[in-house]
């Protein structure tokens, strides 16, 4: 049952980011009180507790990611569905696998525009000069979407693809 709900959530995140790099509010909501309802079902007020607990302490923890520009309210949003959903040793797992396919995916971009050099130097002046500048690095009014990546279809094939090896794989 949690699979199914989190497929929907993820695919109505998905369609959200890739339509217009959004992933709305009631999408969050909606899976928000799933993993509450999911969890006080399986674990009476103690799961209430712990998904609300796995939703607070993610969005905490992804807040520095977010106001650094390095991702989208929307995005750690979703990470706390999951980890709401799941719990957090279950979303660190999916974390860690996004880190690496965002990064390779991040990477073959701009491989391909070829601007890698100069956006790792950006990158680079960024950090360096991070107590000065009161600016996110990224933003979407002033860069574009040239080098953006939409994360929601990235935290869904993590998604998916650690689900896949924590369950054993396909059963057929």
């Amino acid at each position: 049952m949690k699979e199914f709900i989190m497929s929907n959530i993820l695919i109505c995140a998905v369609a959200g980011d890739l339509l217009d790099y959004k992933i709305r509010n009631p999408v969050i909501i909606a899976g928000w009180a799933a993993g509450i309802c999911f969890n006080s079902f399986s674990n009476g007020v103690y799961g209430i507790f712990h998904a609300i607990f796995c939703i607070v302490i993610t969005v905490i923890i992804g807040f520095p990611l977010f106001m650094a520009g390095g991702a989208g309210a929307g995005d750690i949003k979703l990470f706390s569905v999951i980890g709401g959903l799941y719990g957090l040793a279950f979303l660190a797992k999916v974390v860690m696998l996004f880190l690496i396919i965002a990064g390779t995916v991040s990477f073959v971009k701009l491989i391909k525009k070829r601007a890698l050099i100069s956006r790792v130097k950006a990158f680079i002046y960024y950090i360096l000069h991070i107590g000065t500048i009161r600016d996110k690095y990224y933003r979407m009014e002033r860069d574009g979407t040239e080098f953006a990546i939409c994360l929601a279809p990235v935290i869904a094939a993590a998604y998916f693809i650690t689900l896949f090896f924590m369950k054993g794989g396909l059963k057929i």
